[in-house]
């Protein structure tokens, strides 16, 4: 790998309105693009969150930690999820995900798919033309833990509803 090869990944704060209600997360630019806008471009009618920077204590922490390979994966094959339902982030309302490993200082994702938990069992419907993009690996964890907070601790629920 070529330190050309090496892409930077930042945070940055992002709103989403409608569905469960409008709320504020921590969305992925990778060399200055969100990463959202190339998968949306895929698939128009998905309408997933970053899994970072939002929900409860609990629920961030364990998404910081499965993004930084200290947690288990959370979909079969060592796969991660990178985008989530808004509403409730189950896995079984699909997901965007990953493969993440640690490769020689650096972190690499790679082999982009769209999957689900739900029945039948997950398979990944690849997303072509994406990745794989190397990170350094000291910047990459800094970038995953400033996403912690960024939109609150609360989970998203329709007004009216009772909040975590």
């Amino acid at each position: 790998m070529k330190v050309s090869d090496v892409s930077v990944l930042s945070i940055c704060k992002q709103k989403r309105e409608g569905y469960p209600c409008t709320f504020e997360y921590a969305d992925f630019i990778i060399d200055g693009q969100r990463l959202y806008e190339r998968i949306s471009n895929l698939n128009p009618q998905d309408g997933h969150v970053a899994c970072l920077g939002f929900g409860p204590d609990y629920f961030q922490q364990s998404q910081m930690e499965k993004m930084m390979l200290i947690g288990e994966s959370d979909l079969p094959n060592d796969r991660r999820a990178l985008f989530i339902c808004p509403g409730c982030g189950d896995l079984e309302c699909g997901a965007v995900s990953a493969s993440i490993k640690l490769q020689n200082g650096s972190v690499v994702w790679q082999d982009f798919g769209f999957e689900s938990t739900g029945y039948p069992p997950s398979s990944v419907t690849p997303i072509p033309d994406l990745g794989p993009f190397y990170f350094e690996e000291r910047t990459y964890m800094e970038t995953i833990r400033a996403a912690y907070g960024l939109g609150g601790f609360h989970w998203p629920k329709a007004k009216g509803t009772e909040n975590d």
